[in-house]
């Protein structure tokens, strides 16, 4: 076994149990623990956009993001929209008083408003699925066990991990034909093909045999939410790919090992929690 291997193990078997039991306990600490991983997560992101000449307001910018899923948690989604606009006009005001117009203030505001919504915003979609809103049962939070809706969160998310498993060994194995050779050129249409794949058999299998009593869909919305959410997966793998291309840096960061950054670790997440969100309110 590669070193590199070892260590994405190691981290894996560390993070994925610490995730479980944080969901599990849900309310307030499954809100902060959402926050501390957003606001990592932006804290690279202003980092790299620093990098290459963009100003960003990092810290302001990581405590905005890491306050998100605490926002979504008690506010739901009139309190997200509220603070999201509060943010694109406080940046903006913020932008303005301090920085001199010859720097681009408003792209300095432009830049951090759009990290904090991409990366807190986004994994926020996480508080709505695990609690259940607006899906399956309305309700749904009061009726069903911690089990179920943890279980519930980590369909999408082990969806996710086991595409992009398959998408790197299958591309190992048949990869030829590159997918956005110019984003990330490690990336395969054959890899791109069994990741679909594997999201579709994951699906069918995980809501059939894990989720019996919290899922309702028939076989065709099952398999349509497999696909789904793994193809915008792979959109979002391909999105950071660009992202890190225009900063010039190959990983977001070196904050765990074997795996680069967290965004590295989100990057697929990031998609795949608001679109599993959106197809579970679609067909509840």
């Amino acid at each position: 076994m590669s070193s590199d291997l070892s260590k994405r193990l190691a981290v894996a078997g560390i993070g994925i149990p610490l995730c479980a039991g944080i969901t599990y306990v849900g309310g307030y600490v499954f809100a902060i623990g959402l926050g501390v991983v957003a606001a990592l997560g932006f804290w690279e992101y202003a980092t790299m956009m620093r990098g290459v000449g963009m100003r960003a307001f990092r810290r302001l910018g990581a405590c905005a993001t890491f306050l998100y899923p605490l926002v979504v948690l008690v506010g739901q989604f009139h309190g997200a929209a509220l603070y999201s606009a509060g943010l694109l006009m406080g940046f903006a005001g913020l932008g303005m008083a301090t920085i001199p117009l010859s720097e681009k203030p408003l792209q300095s505001a432009a830049v951090t408003a759009f990290g904090i919504l991409y990366v807190g915003g986004l994994l926020g979609f996480a508080v709505p699925i695990r609690e259940g809103w607006f899906m399956l049962d309305p309700d749904f939070a009061e009726t069903t066990d911690r089990v179920s809706r943890t279980l519930l969160l980590f369909f999408p998310l082990v969806i996710t991990w086991i595409a992009d498993m398959a998408a790197y060994f299958g591309g190992k194995a048949f990869g030829k034909r590159k997918l956005a050779p110019e984003v990330s050129p490690n990336k395969t249409v054959a890899g791109a093909v069994c990741a679909l794949t594997a999201a579709v058999a994951v699906a069918s299998v995980y809501s059939r045999l894990v989720l019996p009593g919290a899922w309702a869909l028939d076989w065709g919305p099952t398999i349509a939410f497999g696909f789904t959410v793994g193809l915008l997966a792979i959109v979002g793998d391909l999105v950071e790919s660009a992202l890190k291309r225009e900063c010039g840096v190959k990983d977001a960061s070196n904050l765990l090992p074997g795996h680069g950054g967290m965004l590295d670790r989100l990057d697929s997440v990031l998609w795949a929690l608001p679109t599993a969100f959106f197809f579970m309110a679609l067909f509840k």
